[in-house]
């Protein structure tokens, strides 16, 4: 004997009031259909039915700043070229470096020597410190055109432009600096 499963704004065990018979198969089929991202809602028959999620405009901006955020942190944002081959320092390196590479140059060190991953790169002091400071203002140029994003979708206020805000523009080109 099959079981019965009961709807009225929620599934039950027993018949409820109101409430509308399903089966045990398309109550664990409307449940699939949840787990998979779908929304049960009821028809006009107060049957229980599948629908796509109808995002709001504030989940839409959400999302959105998401996407751009995980842009901003992407090689296509997060990177530049160091002799051919594609580097990113944090804002952490970044700043050490300067220092420790000012200590080299107070010191009469003509070279200083950057490593990354595990290759050498032998650069004078002054184009080192030269191309830090190039790199230091496109971090802060991608900074400001990445938030310059994020208040443009927040201002949105219709869906299809928040679904259309193309984030990929206005960065600077990417540094390329050849030894």
């Amino acid at each position: 004997m099959k079981q019965k499963m009961y709807w009225k704004n929620g599934f039950y065990d027993t018949p409820i009031e109101g409430g509308v018979e399903i089966s045990t198969e398309y109550w664990q089929e409307l449940l699939n259909g949840q787990s998979s991202g779908k929304e049960i809602k009821e028809n006009a028959d107060g049957y229980p039915v599948l629908v796509e999620h109808e995002y709001t405009i504030d989940e839409l901006k959400e999302m959105k700043i998401t996407e751009i955020n995980a842009y901003d942190k992407s090689d296509s944002v997060n990177s530049f070229i160091l002799s051919g081959k594609t580097i990113w320092l944090d804002k952490d390196t970044r700043v050490g470096l300067v220092n420790s590479i000012n200590i080299e140059k107070e010191a009469g060190r003509a070279l200083t020597i950057l490593w990354y991953d595990a290759e050498k790169y032998t650069i004078p002091v002054d184009t080192a410190l030269q191309m830090l400071n190039r790199l230091e203002l496109y971090a802060l140029d991608c900074y400001n055109v990445t938030q310059s994003h994020i208040a443009a979708v927040k201002g949105l206020s219709a869906v299809q432009q928040v679904e259309s805000y193309n984030y990929k523009t206005g960065y600077p080109e990417q540094l390329n600096f050849v030894l």
